[in-house]
């Protein structure tokens, strides 16, 4: 629509994402602040930074660079931004890290509306919430996303490192990490974890709360007691 990116979950959306935040201060303090908030809703737990990640990104950016002429010219980018240096900012970000730790703590402050487990802030809104697990649901795993949300119906974020952030809302959030992927890009194990789970659990979006005696439910009262031998497996 109008030659604009609407999907934040794919390069040329991240890229304009990238030039909203915190217009007008350089990227040094922007980057302070994205990580301050990462930190957030990690509850404290491991974010960092891989340089060499970073440089290998700069180094090997002609795509992404080739979009950002391209966003330019269509004049997608606040006013007066330095295309070059947002690219620098998209790079830096892009060069995060995090623990599967740390990420399942981000995802549980998801799926708890927004207020970290560990330290009980609020880092996020309810409407950045649901707006979050909206854009994750409809095209959090790239090319794959459609059939994911139908086989899986939960919220989540594949990346190219082998992890798929996976939220199950007002339940628990978790991250698994493999990193074969599959030619769409996504964990292999992954997704075949995201599939057991939701034929163990009725965690499916569609999956109905009181007819399901088949499948666990880790909601009841005093939990599900069968949860125990796979739950301990997953740690």
């Amino acid at each position: 629509e109008d030659d604009k990116p609407h999907n934040p979950m794919v390069n040329a959306g991240a890229i304009v994402i990238t030039s909203l935040i915190k217009q007008g201060v350089n990227n040094a303090e922007k980057f302070d602040y994205v990580m301050q908030f990462l930190n957030k809703m990690a509850g404290n737990e491991y974010v960092g930074f891989s340089n060499a990640t970073f440089q290998s990104e700069r180094e090997s950016g002609d795509r992404n660079f080739a979009i950002g002429y391209y966003l330019k010219e269509k004049k997608c980018f606040p006013e007066g931004t330095d295309m070059v240096g947002i690219l620098d900012f998209y790079f830096q970000l892009c060069s995060i890290e995090v623990t599967c730790e740390s990420a399942s703590v981000m995802a549980a402050t998801l799926a708890n509306g927004g207020f970290c487990p560990i330290s009980g802030e609020r880092v996020l809104s309810p409407e950045a919430v649901r707006n979050t697990l909206s854009l994750m649901h409809s095209c959090g795993m790239y090319d794959f996303s459609g059939q994911f949300a139908f086989h899986v119906g939960l919220p989540a974020k594949s990346g190219v490192a082998g992890g798929i952030l996976l939220v199950v809302p007002n339940v628990m959030g978790m991250m698994c990490w493999s990193p074969p992927l599959d030619k769409m890009g996504n964990s292999v194990k992954g997704i075949h974890f995201c599939h057991d789970l939701v034929s163990l659990c009725n965690f499916h979006n569609y999956d109905n709360l009181r007819h399901f005696a088949k499948k666990l439910d880790p909601r009841r009262e005093g939990g599900d007691q069968r949860l125990g031998p796979f739950f301990t497996q997953v740690h």
